[in-house]
């Protein structure tokens, strides 16, 4: 019999997981697991929990927002056996789950790990220490997802990162970054940065566009200059509109596996939603298919 190791966060989103604990669980015993469940009582327990013990099981599922979904990628990348992973979303927005084509329906997304297929997926990694499954970002918003209230969140869901970027249109501040990959060069007054590797990112898909590919081997990188009027800002409204972001000249948009980012003042760092540190330099390089998850075991259609 195989060992299953269920990591969840107990208070993630409306805590809703408390409900469905014993069906998720059932799923997993009659697909044949020998069921180990772990709830998480802090920040990185989760993560401490499976490289303590990790290696004693044969797949990790989990459940939570994007931060229990990172630290467990974390801690399995950092084990001796590549762990297929399991996720069964329960945050607010569920970027990387949604690109992922994991139900929302908490049921389903076990029945998923239980009878699913292996994904090899492609994972970032900050300075080659930090790992994070689908976005870093600085700039404009960053603060939005680890600054907006838990309970503002549960209320309003995906609404609330929009009210609070919203706010931030007004007086949005610059900052002077030199960018370096191995496609594109860049530098200038920036008041967003992004790389990425997904398909939307807070609930909307249209600020990333239609190349993103979680098995390229290559990040998606987004850059938009200071913004000092409104024909600007609506050139770059435009761009995201029509996804025609080559023809921009308030972006960069690029695709690239090695990307650096230098700047004289600190740059606060936002990884898959949480805060990750302020740097004057920083590395991203893919580490390309990394991690297998597992999705949905599409049935071929009978001709």
């Amino acid at each position: 019999m195989k060992k299953l190791l269920f990591i969840f966060n107990p208070n993630s989103g409306k805590a809703q997981i408390k409900n469905k604990l014993m069906e998720i669980i059932q799923i997993f015993s009659q697909a044949d697991y020998e069921v180990t469940v772990y709830p998480t009582k802090a920040p990185l327990d989760g993560f401490n929990y499976i490289i303590k013990n990790g290696m004693k099981y044969d797949v990790v599922a989990c459940s939570g927002g994007d931060g229990t979904l990172n630290e467990t990628v974390g801690a399995v990348l950092k084990l001796d056996k590549r762990l297929p992973i399991g996720y069964i979303p329960s945050g607010t927005t569920n970027d990387f789950a949604k690109s992922l084509g994991i139900p929302r329906e908490m049921r389903e997304a076990a029945r998923n790990i239980a009878k699913g297929k292996l994904f090899s997926c492609d994972i970032g990694m900050m300075l080659g220490e930090r790992s994070f499954n689908y976005v870093a970002a600085f700039g404009a918003f960053t603060e939005v997802s680890y600054n907006t209230p838990q309970q503002l969140k549960n209320v309003l869901g995906h609404q609330a990162y929009i009210l609070e970027a919203a706010k931030r249109f007004i007086g949005l501040k610059p900052y002077y970054v030199r960018v370096k990959s191995d496609t594109v060069n860049a530098e200038g007054s920036f008041v967003y940065g992004m790389v990425s590797n997904t398909k939307s990112v807070g609930g909307m898909k249209w600020i990333v566009g239609n190349s993103a590919d979680l098995q390229d081997g290559m990040f998606e990188v987004t850059l938009i200059k200071e913004i000092h009027n409104p024909l600007e800002l609506q050139q770059l409204v435009n761009a995201f509109v029509t996804q025609n972001f080559g023809d921009c000249d308030m972006m960069y948009s690029f695709k690239a596996s090695h990307v650096e980012f230098e700047s004289a003042n600190e740059l606060a760092w936002t990884l898959d939603g949480e805060f990750g540190g302020s740097y004057n330099k920083t590395v991203f390089d893919v580490l390309p298919g990394a991690v297998n998850f597992i999705i949905k075991n599409k049935k071929k259609r009978k001709l």
